[in-house]
């Protein structure tokens, strides 16, 4: 059955040693048989074979995927920063599960996730969608999704805020780096700055 699967070593070694695969029919016998090798461990290759097992499953309709509320409420429990971390990802991840939360995650489409960002004020807007991308990159990573559907064609450059910001500290920096150089040019005149400042301690 397709749901069973089988794991096994492939014939030879490479040169880093033996390699595994995993096979499975897409149905009952007699159906289309499905091959992938090439892992390095026993174990790599039977969590393979769940991943493939459990999208196939998806895709006959035999299993349901969480909604995206059930999904980040594992997704919290699971966390392990700091308690203050994890209240802010709480708070940002509550304006994702607000519009989407009781759709199933093989719901999401990224057009609309780009939609959505677009009503997040500028403030948040950034945070709230790499908290998306971060919860979503999980369920990739555990074989519930293909597609991280919050970063496929959604973009999330850093908002005005943010380069404001990074603007005001490159602007910092060069002012104390052209205050640092010295007051003599290599020709002996005094440097630009340093003959206003003259200046205007004469005039005082």
């Amino acid at each position: 059955m397709a749901q069973q699967g089988q794991v096994f070593p492939l014939a030879g070694q490479g040169r880093d040693g033996m390699r595994w695969a995993y096979r499975y029919r897409v149905g009952g016998r007699g159906s289309r048989r499905v091959q992938c090798g090439g892992f390095a461990s026993e174990q790599a290759a039977a969590e393979a074979l769940e991943r493939a097992l459990e999208r196939l499953r998806r895709e006959q309709g035999l299993v349901e995927s969480p909604t995206l509320a059930e999904f980040v409420d594992v997704y919290l429990a699971q966390h392990e920063g700091e308690p203050e971390t994890t209240e802010k990802l709480r708070w940002l991840l509550a304006k994702a599960v607000r519009d989407f939360g009781e759709r199933r995650l093989s719901q999401l489409r990224s057009p609309a996730i780009a939609a959505w960002r677009i009503t997040i004020p500028p403030g948040h807007r950034f945070e709230a969608t790499q908290a998306l991308r971060q919860v979503l990159a999980r369920a990739v990573s555990w074989g519930l999704l293909d597609v991280n559907p919050a970063k496929l064609g959604v973009e999330n450059p850093p908002t005005a805020l943010h380069g404001e910001a990074a603007l005001r500290l490159v602007g910092r920096a060069l002012r104390a780096r052209r205050q640092a150089r010295p007051a003599l040019r290599p020709d002996g005149a005094l440097r630009r700055g340093h003959r206003a400042a003259t200046g205007r301690v004469a005039r005082a």
